[in-house]
């Protein structure tokens, strides 16, 4: 109470003083903030894990690179635009306040949506000045002292006016903007506010920030049923199952917390809120958090494995944050938690402790293993967690089919090659069996073409470019005729061809450093060595029309970053009757391993079986 009312105060303040000093400042510095908040949300935690993590308490490094990133470049442009700027613009007094009053309102959203979000992200562990984000339980004096549910049974509470939610909003809107990059904002910061909350809403001596590489993702696998767990002194345990509700289901995460991820004191200890799984429900195109809502039972003596919701049902329906957890086997540091989703989730990634981030991938076709509350035994446990997840077989009338939640396993054209590794979901592409091959034609002669890019040709090859054209108009075209590509004469062309992989809602939207965008993508030879690419092609139907679009940089062999999208043809038109090939400049006479988009999408394809041999 007492602090979201010093913050209305403040913004009152603010806007005050901007309505004062006119329209043509307060524009100024409305712009700056939102220039200046958009460059700390955006960059603080990047700043904060790799330059103050290791330097200072990682419990205050979001806080105070969040607070610099946005306090210093603003005081710095603000002082340089009044050396700049000597006067103001001469405006009516009601248009100078009216304005000024607009403009300052944005700028006082704006700057105290910092503050708080900054505050938020200091490790209090409890209410700020009266004022609790998240409603923390009470503890009444009986016997054992047991916690009662808060008064008011929410999620969460915000600050009046919501600050820090409208300057993460528009952040989030100019991501995907003005400031868009490889990824916007708000696909991998779906709700970074209750996130900070539920993960510093924990006890004082409870890590809040797990280094990056410190999880990673063992089996996932849906599960039927979870348990709700009575326990009362001196009486056995009762577990009750309890089915997921209409339109939603249960899926299990087995995450392997490494040892980077102990805590001061090489203790694994955690909160269940601490983890979140991000993702988008199909259709919806919009991504959200989910957290844990059961976790593996403690108890290892059991001979079943059960997942025990973690709410307290004698008190009433609402989650425990407070109840610390840690893998109850030390040796293996392995923990299952279970989700509550919606049906259609496609899963993007988990996250543990903010720091840490793992892509996820689920497999519908996965079976529900020892660990999906079946009633298998305990010894069994060990072995399935070494095994990895079945690859998915053709259905029973032979036909080739696509795991709604896995990559693609087999199409009409002869399946895609085995893979190996994590992150499926975030790769865009998987290679099609078969399909690809050595060689500089184009997929058609081209002589009815539109260029897109400065066009380099050389008698009759395409040297440089990014052109276009209807498939059915290149026969009777009047351009200059292109029927090859201008390889190299040290280099041989790979045409790799793909299909494109709708579980997301495009080429990398999600992940910290993902291989998101066509310019990660590599191929690697028996020997190791790596090759970027230089070049694709695609051919589909759009809107009624076959068209064909080609893009080939041969001199940005071994760069990053030459590639763009494709202009006429969307992600969307990649579904159906298409060819989607990839181009890489590879020495002659090497055998080509393997295909990865790089970063942390590590699944890579394996090519052995492809016998891809470059020309000598």
């Amino acid at each position: 109470m007492i602090l979201s009312l010093l913050i209305v105060i403040l913004i009152l303040a603010i806007m005050y003083l901007q309505a004062t000093h006119g329209l043509y400042s307060a524009l100024i510095m409305m712009v700056l903030t939102i220039c200046c908040a958009a460059l700390a949300i955006g960059m603080h935690e990047q700043v904060a894990i790799a330059y103050l993590v290791s330097n200072w308490k990682p419990d205050f490094a979001y806080a105070i690179s969040l607070a610099a990133l946005f306090g210093i470049p603003l005081v710095i442009l603000r002082l340089a635009l009044d050396k700049l700027i000597r006067r103001s613009c001469l405006l009516p007094l009601w248009v100078d306040r009216i304005g000024g009053g607009f403009c300052g309102l944005i700028t006082s959203l704006v700057v105290v949506g910092i503050l708080t979000h900054a505050i938020s992200n200091l490790p209090f562990g409890g209410s700020i000045l009266g004022f609790a984000r998240v409603p923390l339980p009470k503890r009444i004096a009986t016997d054992d002292y047991k916690p009662v549910p808060p008064e008011v049974n929410t999620e969460t509470k915000d600050f009046w006016f919501k600050p820090d939610r409208f300057v993460i909003a528009v952040t989030s809107l100019l991501s995907a903007k003005a400031f868009s990059g490889s990824r916007p904002f708000y696909a991998s910061h779906p709700d970074p506010v209750t996130t900070t909350s539920w993960t510093n809403a924990v006890p004082p001596d409870v890590s809040r920030f797990a280094p990056p590489n410190s999880i990673s993702i063992v089996r996932t696998s849906p599960v039927p049923f979870v348990y709700e767990l009575t326990a009362k002194s001196r009486q056995p345990r009762i577990h009750k199952k309890v089915d997921p509700p209409t339109g939603k289901e249960f899926w299990m995460i087995r995450v392997k917390l490494k040892n980077e991820a102990r805590d001061s004191r090489r203790a694994h200890v955690f909160t269940l809120r601490q983890f979140n799984l991000v993702g988008e429900v199909s259709g919806a195109r919009s991504y959200k958090p989910y957290y844990p809502m059961a976790i593996q039972e403690d108890d290892a003596t059991q001979s079943v494995n059960r997942h025990i919701l973690s709410k307290w049902t004698q008190f009433g329906q609402w989650p425990v944050i407070n109840n610390l957890y840690s893998p109850r086997d030390d040796h293996k540091e392995e923990v299952e938690i279970v989700f509550e989703l919606p049906t259609g989730f496609e899963p993007a990634y988990l996250e543990y402790k903010r720091g840490a981030r793992v892509a996820v991938s689920f497999d519908e076709a996965a079976q529900n293993d020892d660990t999906a509350s079946t009633g298998v035994d305990s010894s069994a446990r060990t072995v399935a967690a070494t095994v990895s997840p079945p690859t998915e077989a053709p259905d029973s009338g032979g036909s080739s089919r696509r795991s709604r939640r896995g990559r693609q396993t087999s199409s009409a054209d002869g399946g895609t090659v085995p893979n190996s590794g994590r992150g499926g979901r975030v790769r865009g592409v998987t290679t099609r069996a078969g399909q690809s091959k050595f060689g500089d034609e184009l997929p058609v002669a081209m002589k009815d073409y539109q260029s897109l890019n400065n066009l380099d040709l050389s008698r009759g090859k395409l040297t440089d470019g990014h052109i276009v054209g209807e498939l059915d108009k290149q026969d009777g075209g009047t351009n200059r005729a292109i029927s090859r590509f201008d390889v190299p004469g040290d280099k041989r062309l790979l045409q790799l061809n793909t299909d494109r992989l709708h579980t997301q809602s495009g080429l990398g939207k999600l992940l910290d450093h993902a291989a998101t965008t066509v310019q990660n993508y590599f191929v690697t030879d028996a020997s190791g060595s790596r090759y970027e690419i230089i070049g694709k092609y695609a051919i589909a139907d759009v809107e009624g029309t076959r068209m064909v679009e080609i893009q080939y940089f041969s001199g940005q062999a071994g760069t990053i970053g030459g590639l763009g999208k494709f202009q006429k043809i969307k992600d969307q038109d990649l579904k159906q009757n298409y060819e989607l090939v990839l181009l890489f400049l590879v020495d002659p006479g090497v055998t080509i391993a393997s295909f990865s988009t790089g970063g942390s999408a590590t699944r890579k394809d394996d090519l052995t079986g492809e016998n891809l041999v470059a020309p000598q």
